[in-house]
């Protein structure tokens, strides 16, 4: 060999260490966590089949609490915060009873934690009487449920009493439980009752909330008891950043101190009067509620086929014709609009449970 001969510089070692260097290093660390799709729930889409007509409703189904298997549809209230379920669905039917759940002291079955606290939970014409519960609540499919992470307070009912006389309501039709999954606030003792969706894991990459994609427009009358109701792919647990650049998004408020559902200012346009108010996107309601009096031409009532549009401030606008003639409802002294059911069908809404932020979508 001749040494005579210069060898290569030395900022060619250099180089080569730090690509040696740079391979090292990028095999040691872990890799980075593809993004993973949001868990897409089945919401079922019934339409009370009896009267009054056009009642129309989402249920959600509840597939487990603790290890007791439930398979027991309940409302899904974007209105409301906790869960409630009936007595029947979850214990011996010997245990349940109007008067109360006959038990002396905490009762634990299958992973479930009854006990033997007592409380009310309050809906718009109702109250709901139970105990309160613990468990992890499993819903959704069975194939693909979505769970909570840990057990969380809910109610299990022994009786409905209509507030304005008191009656014991129920039934074959009468709802069997609440799902709501409104953000802020809560039921029960010092407000216990959450959202379960709080207690529900985003997937990786994903921001922890959801979303409801459009349930489209056509319904027909049928009943959970028969399971003759049509399934819709709705409800998405976990929000990718690509989804929700999609929406328009403000922070959530209240209302009033007095309510615990989350609101965003709208205006709704009616024969050319407005009416803007904070307004709640309701799931759990199948009526648009006007915080106003109603035009003088309209006599109280509406048509089928009148015009209403729904701005909602600096975020856009969706205008529909009522269906059935009860569709608007006024009551100018609960200070907030809402926006029911029909929103959904062609619209989208986002709870960012991060951010504080809830997004609209119009169109699909």
């Amino acid at each position: 060999m001749d040494r005579s001969q210069p060898g290569p510089p030395a900022r060619w070692f250099s180089a080569l260490i730090l690509v040696i260097l740079g391979t090292l290093l990028s095999s040691s660390l872990p890799a980075r966590t593809a993004e993973e799709p949001p868990l897409t729930v089945p919401l079922i889409k019934l339409e009370y089949p009896g009267n009054p007509p056009n009642i129309r409703m989402l249920y959600v189904n509840i597939l487990r609490l603790g290890n007791r298997k439930i398979n027991q549809p309940i409302l899904l209230d974007t209105g409301s915060s906790g869960m409630t379920i009936d007595c029947t669905a979850v214990l011996p039917v010997k245990l349940c009873s109007s008067k109360g759940i006959k038990i002396t002291k905490n009762l634990e079955l299958d992973g479930i934690t009854v006990t033997i606290e007592k409380t009310v939970m309050n809906y718009g014409t109702y109250d709901e009487y139970g105990n309160v519960a613990f468990a992890r609540v499993a819903f959704g499919s069975p194939g693909s449920p979505a769970s909570t992470e840990a057990s969380i307070p809910f109610l299990i009912r022994y009786k409905t009493v209509r507030r304005s006389t008191g009656e014991i309501v129920g039934g074959r039709l009468w709802p069997k439980g609440i799902f709501g999954i409104s953000p802020i606030g809560g039921g029960g003792p010092n407000q216990m009752f959450k959202s379960p969706m709080d207690a529900v894991s985003a997937g990786n990459g994903l921001r922890k909330g959801y979303y409801l994609s459009p349930i489209g427009t056509n319904w027909r009358a049928c009943t959970n008891e028969d399971a003759n109701c049509p399934t819709v792919e709705a409800l998405h647990i976990g929000i990718p950043d690509s989804v929700k650049s999609g929406f328009k998004t403000q922070k959530w408020k209240t209302a009033d101190k007095r309510y615990n559902f989350p609101t965003i200012g709208s205006c709704i346009l009616l024969k050319e009067k407005t009416t803007c108010r904070p307004t709640l996107y309701d799931t759990g309601n199948s009526t648009i509620v006007i915080a106003d009096h109603p035009p003088k031409d309209l006599g109280g009532s509406t048509d089928v086929g009148t015009k209403v549009a729904v701005k909602i401030a600096m975020l856009g606008e969706w205008k529909f014709d009522t269906s059935y003639g009860s569709e608007l409802e006024f009551s100018p002294t609960i200070g907030h609009n809402i926006v029911g059911i029909r929103y959904f069908e062609r619209n989208s809404l986002l709870v960012d449970l991060e951010a504080k932020e809830i997004g609209v979508r119009i169109g699909n």
